[in-house]
């Protein structure tokens, strides 16, 4: 995941607040005492979601301790620890770190990616004994992904799709699922959906942010192919995504009502509000601000 799943912080509770960086801290304590320090580079706050969530439909109070942190030592924290949805979470953010690395040198030739996937070698390996299945399948997405992409696909949905079966995947923490028996395919089914259309709006998110550096660099961007942005002419990038940015919304805005309407099927039984935060609020304010739509009404404000 690319650093769009959010809270709306100034609509959350001093608790609400603490409790996600609760989370927050204990994937990260998480990976460091099964893994070691250097994978904690890549914690990334989408994370926190899925681990919320997973732990959400189990009415068990979280295990806090207090304590202080290798980055802000002079402050103590509340850290959430032995939680298997955090865990879980922890794993599959390495993992789709680990292969994102990979991508990133394969495909421009980074020496920092390289680097990275070299001394999370050893982590990958001790995830695999463990989580197989999806290792392989983030490798399957991920290269079928990357087959599009070569092949210049010019259109969004097709070009998404791979991304979004791999979240679907991420989102099927099929180990939490098991301890409760009751309702478990509905469950299930509703996480995955939940994956699904995230999945679609990460990915169309991150291709509408991008189409600056891309078209730039001249490299593969979707929105780019389909609506025909052509270098030579005199429109220029703000142009250009001022003439798709209502499609662009429209679609973005479907995804996350498809979120929801999976969420909604879920018995949530403890931080509900924290999780709503995310979904009807951070989601939707990253959606705005992405596409400039707060911008765009200041300045005719003004």
């Amino acid at each position: 995941m690319l650093g769009y799943i959010l809270p709306e912080k100034p609509e959350l509770k001093v608790r609400e607040y603490e409790m996600y960086s609760g989370y927050y801290c204990g994937i990260c304590k998480s990976i460091g005492k099964r893994y070691g320090q250097i994978p904690r580079f890549t914690l990334s706050y989408d994370s926190v979601l899925l681990a919320l969530i997973l732990g959400g439909i189990n009415s068990d109070a979280e295990t806090i301790r207090t304590e202080r942190c290798i980055v802000n030592p002079l402050k103590k924290r509340n850290i959430v620890y032995d939680n298997k949805a955090i865990d879980y979470a922890a794993d599959l953010m390495l993992i789709l770190a680990y292969f994102k690395l990979k991508d990133d040198f394969k495909d421009e030739k980074k020496i920092t990616a390289a680097l990275g996937s070299v001394l999370m070698k050893s982590s990958f390996k001790k995830i695999l004994k463990n989580r197989s299945e999806k290792c392989n399948i983030t490798k399957e997405r991920l290269t079928e992904l990357s087959i599009l992409e070569k092949d210049n696909c010019d259109n969004i949905d097709p070009a998404a799709e791979p991304f979004a079966k791999l979240m679907e995947e991420v989102f099927d923490g099929e180990s939490i699922f098991a301890e409760d028996k009751e309702n478990d395919e509905n469950v299930r089914l509703a996480f995955r959906k939940m994956g699904y259309h995230l999945g679609k709006w990460i990915y169309l998110i991150d291709a509408f942010d991008d189409i600056e550096d891309n078209a730039k660099n001249k490299v593969y961007n979707p929105l780019i192919n389909q609506f025909k942005y052509d270098y030579k002419s005199k429109e220029t990038i703000e142009e250009f995504k001022a003439r798709i940015a209502n499609r662009v919304e429209f679609n973005l805005m479907c995804y996350l009502a498809e979120v929801a309407k999976a969420y909604e099927n879920l018995n949530i039984k403890k931080n509900k509000g924290l999780i709503e935060n995310i979904i009807y609020f951070g989601l939707h304010r990253k959606t705005e601000e992405v596409l400039g739509i707060n911008k765009s009404t200041d300045e005719k404000g003004e």
